[in-house]
């Protein structure tokens, strides 16, 4: 698989700054599902992409990546706290909202997608297959908000990634917070393409089945 169509399946920010940016003037519930489909493929991308990349790539290739994570998370949850009406956003300490959440969302996605390109060059196909739907797999069950105190690496980060999901699924479901649902559909739609292509490939490699009638 080449870089391009490994950015197309595992980007996360592609397309986003607008839609986070417009988040910052009344967009109301549909900016809170921007950041939660957002927060949602952040957290999974943290979670299934970045160990892989950590044991392929140098660490000088890797570690902007994750601060940049860390960064747009803490954006992320300031914009959340903006569009709930908590009071506490008023003490966001940037100049502006909107412009500092544009210019994480454009420095983090050129960041990320260099990485998934010197990424792909390591990987051969079933190797990037098989991290793809580790990824896709990971958006169904992360956690649907902004979390910047958490981090998802390692043994630890599995159980907060498995327990934050489960709480904010909880919390969507009395605040009626539709980014979860969303992305679920979208990565169960993304699965069964991939399950599609497999077969397609292994019926490709099936020798074709011998003629016994007779010609005669």
């Amino acid at each position: 698989m080449d870089s391009a169509a490994a950015i197309s399946e595992l980007s996360t920010a592609t397309g986003a700054a607008g839609h986070l940016e417009a988040a910052t003037v009344g967009m109301g519930k549909d900016g809170l599902a921007e950041v939660g489909r957002f927060a949602i493929r952040l957290a999974a991308f943290e979670r299934s992409v970045l160990p892989v990349a950590e044991r392929r790539l140098d660490p000088g290739q890797t570690e902007p990546v994750r601060e940049g994570v860390q960064q747009l998370t803490t954006v992320l949850h300031w914009l959340d706290r903006y569009l709930t009406g908590d009071v506490r956003a008023a003490n966001w300490p940037g100049d502006d909202l909107s412009h500092d959440v544009e210019a994480a969302v454009t420095s983090y996605a050129e960041l990320e997608g260099q990485l998934i390109s010197e990424l792909a060059e390591t990987l051969d196909d079933a190797d990037m297959t098989k991290l793809i739907r580790s990824y896709h797999e990971a958006t169904q069950v992360a956690p649907t908000r902004p979390h910047p105190k958490l981090n998802y690496d390692g043994a630890l980060g599995r159980l907060k990634f498995r327990a934050a999901g489960l709480i904010d699924d909880v919390r969507d479901g009395t605040e009626s917070r539709p980014a979860g649902t969303m992305v679920g559909e979208d990565a169960a739609q993304s699965l069964r393409k991939l399950d599609t292509d497999a077969a397609g490939a292994d019926g490709a490699g099936e020798p074709a089945a011998k003629n016994t009638h007779s010609d005669s």
